[in-house]
Parts: structure tokens; sequence; C-alpha cells
């Protein structure tokens, strides 16, 4: 399936006392390389929020093999892991600048219709971008 990946550098507000990236941030992280993928296909947020499609995250998993630390560049790369149905499911990878994976994640979203926040499948036009 499709695959993207986005450099990230940790910034000193995302550490903590002994200056490793603090572990809510790598939910950010996924975010970012997420709207980026979409970005790259060609599609923002903000414009399918205003096709009246919204993507609420669903579930979160997340595994921490080895700190990230402040300064480091990072490598979050993301794949669509199937194809998208009602529910929309990513992997992620996470690498330092050696090259090692440090952190791996899975998030899945769940397509809504912006007016009735209902659950919806995923429109014809998301899936053309994504080449479902």
């Amino acid at each position: 399936m499709l695959e993207s990946e986005v450099k990230i550098r940790v910034r000193y507000k995302e550490t903590d006392n002994m200056g490793v990236v603090h572990h809510s941030n790598y939910v950010n992280y996924y975010e970012v390389a997420r709207t980026e993928m979409m970005r790259e296909r060609g599609l923002t947020y903000k414009e399918m929020e205003a096709r009246g499609v919204m993507l609420p995250v669903h579930d979160i998993r997340i595994t921490y093999l080895a700190p990230a630390y402040y300064d480091d560049l990072l490598t979050v790369r993301i794949r669509l892991a199937e194809r998208p149905g009602v529910k929309l499911r990513f992997l992620h990878e996470v690498y330092n600048e050696a090259g090692e994976l440090i952190n791996t994640g899975e998030v899945v979203l769940v397509f809504v219709h912006a007016d009735t926040r209902r659950p919806m499948r995923a429109p014809q036009w998301f899936l053309d971008l994504f080449d479902c």
C-alpha cells in the first residue's frame, strides 16, 4: 500500500527533564506524517472537512523501543495498512539519525459525516486519491 515519510527535528519543549522526547509527542509526530502524506496526494484536512468529511481518531497503539533526544532528526515513516472502508488504518515507524527503529505505532481513524457526526464509508474521491 501507499507509503510516505517526513523528517521531524525534536524541539526542546518536546523533551522531559532527562532530555528525552516525552511519550505523548509521538502522537503528534504521527499526525504530522499523516497530514503530509495526504498533502502529497493533493488533499488537506481543511479541504476534506469542507467536503463534509471528518477523520476523528478511534484508536492509537504505540510501542517505545528506544528514546529520542532533543535536536535529533527523526524520520517518521507512514504506511496505509489496507484499503479504507469506514476505518482508515495507518502504520508508523520512527527512526533516529543512525537509522535505528525507535518507535512503532498504529493509528485508526473513522470517516464521519461532518454534519451528522455519524460514521460513513470512505468517499470514492478519497479512494481515488489514494489509488485504493
